[in-house]
């Protein structure tokens, strides 16, 4: 049985990974940045 890859399905792959990952990457970080740093440490 051989196995097929089409472009079009590793590309979507590839762009809801890297949507996740901006997503959960710069969420936290904009947190961060609007709390006082001894703040943003502790937590």
């Amino acid at each position: 049985m051989q196995t097929i890859v089409k472009a079009w399905a590793a590309i979507v792959a590839f762009s809801i990974s890297v949507l996740t990952g901006v997503l959960f990457g710069i969420y936290p970080a904009n947190r961060a940045a609007a709390m006082s740093p001894v703040e943003a440490l502790r937590h």
